[in-house]
């Protein structure tokens, strides 16, 4: 869990402890807060909320509360009968054409949006996630690593990962939009952009439900990886997934819009990747199509019946 993470538990935990819970906050009564409050959010964010609590817990030297807190069951998703009682997903756009992208940027430009356009542009070449745009490591040989927001400390989940990025004048460009962005004078700049992104869609479309927001590009890049003749195992080293299966969450190659053939992930993350999947991959492994393996009927209809000679019995 990185510094920004951490930082993030803290103020959630903040935040739930003021508004939650009354007295001195025990490991029974924020478990018995959570479970109450879990019809109010995802399960994905009651899922993160549960973590910061309980890495909070921990921090401040109550291990004991912490176990309790950690081991807490969402009582919706627990309980088959409940599901119904879940929250509904906010809707969330999962692709960016063209005009709508180009629109935006020179948006952001006439009204000098610098922090927004450098957020915007990072996560539209890379697709890491907002929460990696801070942490960015721009490395000397073309390669930028990516340390993931998702990582755990028993590395269950998300990966690390480092890219190259073809063209020396892209590396550049993007170093100097990392540069801006981290140097902006906001104690999150990350918070700061999504916020900001979110006012200025809604003036410039104002008759949208629907409008872009930086995971809108992630989304598109895993779109466009998906349509290029990248292997499962490199789309999930390009996006930050230890699992070959997270990468369903993203488009299909009809929202494609354009090549990725400027970003490469590192051989030794995918390999790393392989080694996680290796199950999944030799079960997805195609199997060969003989004539033996069609049916009669579909065999006389290609007129392929005297090649194949069935065992008599």
């Amino acid at each position: 869990m990185n510094e920004d993470t951490q930082n993030r538990c803290r103020s959630i935990a903040a935040h739930f402890y003021k508004t939650r819970i009354n007295g001195i906050p025990t490991g029974k009564r924020v478990s018995d807060a959570l479970k109450h409050c879990a019809s109010e959010y995802r399960p994905d964010y009651w899922r993160s909320l549960r973590i910061a609590l309980a890495f909070v817990a921990k921090e401040d030297g109550f291990y004991k509360a912490s176990d309790h807190i950690a081991a807490t069951k969402n009582p919706i998703t627990s309980d088959a009968g409940r599901r119904s009682e879940i929250k509904k997903k906010q809707n969330r756009q999962k692709s960016v054409n063209r005009a709508d992208e180009k629109q935006l940027l020179d948006y952001l430009l006439d009204n000098k949006e610098g922090v927004t356009f450098a957020a915007v542009t990072l996560v539209s070449y890379l697709g890491c996630r907002p929460a990696e745009l801070k942490s960015l490591v721009f490395l000397d040989d073309q390669t930028i690593l990516i340390p993931s927001a998702k990582q755990t400390a028993n590395d269950d989940r998300g990966l690390d990962r480092i890219v190259f990025i073809e063209r020396k004048s892209l590396f550049n460009s993007l170093k100097k939009s990392h540069d801006i962005f981290t140097k902006a004078p906001y104690t999150d700049p990350t918070r700061y952009v999504q916020r900001r992104l979110d006012t200025l869609t809604q003036r410039l479309w104002p008759q949208r439900k629907v409008r872009p927001s930086l995971y809108s590009w992630r989304h598109q890049m895993g779109s466009d990886l998906k349509a290029s003749d990248m292997n499962s195992a490199e789309i999930a080293a390009i996006m930050g997934h230890r699992s070959i299966e997270s990468i369903n969450v993203y488009g299909n190659r009809r929202s494609a819009r354009s090549s990725r053939s400027y970003l490469t992930p590192t051989r030794e993350i995918v390999k790393h990747v392989e080694r996680i999947n290796k199950h999944r991959l030799q079960s997805r492994s195609p199997k060969r199509t003989t004539f033996g393996g069609l049916t009669v009927e579909i065999q006389k209809r290609l007129g392929l019946a005297k090649y194949h000679n069935p065992k008599t019995p």
